[in-house]
């Protein structure tokens, strides 16, 4: 059974035009690091500096540690960060994770 995942991150001001180019051409080695991690799906909505991901996998745990060591990932991740004020958490600890509280069709 697919887990889903829920993500809240928050750009710096001024970085959303940036940011939105990065991901109109994701690096093609960044993908697929995550479809190799097993992530099957990964959308992100953009609310003037609020970013809400929609994450789709089976252990979102281990996919997020593995990419945590992954150069590529590892390099991308430098590339955001300074866009970002509150960044994905890739330490396990999860401070970016929404609790889902509404399924329809579950």
């Amino acid at each position: 059974m697919p887990e889903h995942v829920g993500l809240h991150t928050r750009l710096r001001p001024g970085a959303e035009e940036r940011y939105d180019e990065l991901h109109r051409a994701v690096w093609p080695e960044v993908l697929a690091a995550i479809e190799r991690v097993a992530i099957r799906r990964w959308l992100i909505f953009r609310d003037g500096l609020d970013l809400f991901h929609y994450v789709e996998c089976d252990d979102y745990d281990a996919a997020i540690a593995a990419l945590a060591d992954d150069p590529v990932n590892v390099r991308w991740q430098a590339e955001v960060a300074p866009l970002m004020e509150k960044a994905h958490d890739y330490s396990g600890e999860s401070s970016d994770r929404l609790r889902a509280i509404f399924e329809l069709g579950a």
